[in-house]
């Protein structure tokens, strides 16, 4: 019988393909851990690659100045008028009646604001009606005051006299006159710090006790019930690089999109139609220095949290120096700079979180990402990176 020959094959063994996936998931799982285990902090400082500390780290303070870019972002120039308006309403509508009255043209186009200024004089009375350099809204109430009755012994009774005070002043302030100065150190170098037409009445304030809004001929400057030079209720400066064109005396009758009043002058439905045509020309005024001051801020707060990272990579340095109970004592300063840009992210992400809640005291959430990355360190230099003692 012949004998069948087997012929042997050589099988190889197929390699699976590792699943990409699979590592990208691993690096997943390793970040978020970071975010509640010091341990993880700790390796992805010693073994980890430098360039992914470096960017979450980057991540973590882009995470934290999020509340700053969102506060300076949403920022209107007509919050101006928020809370107590210290009769603005009534007073601004008084100053375009003066301007409609006598057809004082205030216009503004092109960024710019146009001013005929012998047109200007012609609103600019005293509470006398004497010339002075700046309108002025007034209004009389009645006061109790103590007089001494003759020269007899009897107590001072008390009699009843009307007193004018001043509740708005508006000035226009040209190139020529507010020379190098910008305009808002013209305000308050030279406006705010005399001048104050309630002088000699029964003010508490010093140097200024009334609204003040003062115009030139690129910007403008409001101030709200500021009390002297560095005190005020709100303040604003604007700029007239905006789109619409209209004339400032003609807010007495329609807004800035020559949309006409539905009310007459005299009523207080007039009034509001007054102020929220304000509103909007101080809020459109303010957009591209909203703008510039929100990049500028959220620039420097970056900066600040950038800084704030590295200091508490130096500080874990310096708290793992010295005995030889420490077994971290030979983490070098590069290492501790990667552990502390891992342990930042998840005080950036709380910070951001903190921020919703503490929105309206915006001060507040500035200073989360420094406690919340404070308090993540001491944690870790008392816990993980504590000496070993026997």
């Amino acid at each position: 019988m012949a004998k069948r020959k087997i012929k042997a094959t050589t099988v190889k063994p197929t390699q699976q393909k590792e699943k990409k996936s699979s590592g990208l998931w691993a690096k997943i799982k390793f970040l978020f851990s970071t975010l509640i285990s010091n341990d993880r902090c700790i390796e992805g400082g010693t073994k980890k690659p430098w360039y992914a500390a470096i960017c979450v780290a980057i991540v973590a303070c882009l995470i934290a100045v999020i509340p700053t870019m969102v506060s300076y972002f949403t920022r209107s120039g007509a919050s101006f008028f928020s809370g107590q308006n210290y009769s603005l309403d009534t007073s601004l509508t008084e100053f375009e009646k003066a301007l409609h009255d006598e057809n004082v043209s205030m216009k503004i186009e092109d960024n710019k604001l146009t001013v005929n200024e012998e047109d200007w004089k012609k609103v600019c009375k005293d509470k006398d009606g004497n010339q002075a350099d700046f309108y002025g809204h007034y209004y009389t109430v009645k006061e109790s005051k103590l007089v001494a009755e003759g020269s007899s012994s009897e107590a001072n009774k008390p009699i009843m006299e009307d007193v004018t005070y001043c509740d708005l002043a508006v000035y226009y302030v040209s190139n020529a006159k507010r020379g190098e100065s910008s305009l808002f150190e013209y305000c308050t170098t030279i406006i705010l710090a005399k001048n104050d037409p309630n002088t000699g009445l029964n003010t508490a304030e010093t140097t200024w006790s009334t609204n003040l809004i003062v115009f030139g001929e690129e910007t403008f400057v409001a101030f709200k019930k500021p009390s002297g030079t560095g005190s005020y209720a709100s303040a604003m400066q604007g700029k007239y690089d905006f789109a619409e064109k209209f004339d400032l005396k003609n807010l007495y009758s329609e807004n800035m999109k020559g949309e006409a009043y539905a009310h007459i002058y005299g009523t207080a439905a007039h009034r509001d139609e007054v102020l929220e045509a304000y509103k909007g020309f101080f809020a459109v005024s303010y957009e591209s220095t909203k703008v510039a001051l929100a990049w500028q801020y959220t620039g420097i707060a970056f900066a600040i949290n950038v800084g704030l990272v590295f200091l508490y990579g130096l500080l874990i340095f310096l708290m793992t120096r010295g005995k030889k109970t420490n077994p971290f004592h030979i983490l070098t300063f590069w290492q501790t700079q990667k552990i502390s840009y891992w342990e930042s992210l998840a005080p950036g992400i709380l910070s951001l979180i903190g921020f919703i809640p503490l929105f309206a005291n915006y001060n507040l959430t500035m200073f989360l990402f420094l406690f919340l990355m404070g308090a993540r360190t001491m944690w870790m230099s008392t816990r993980q990176l504590r000496p070993q003692y026997e």
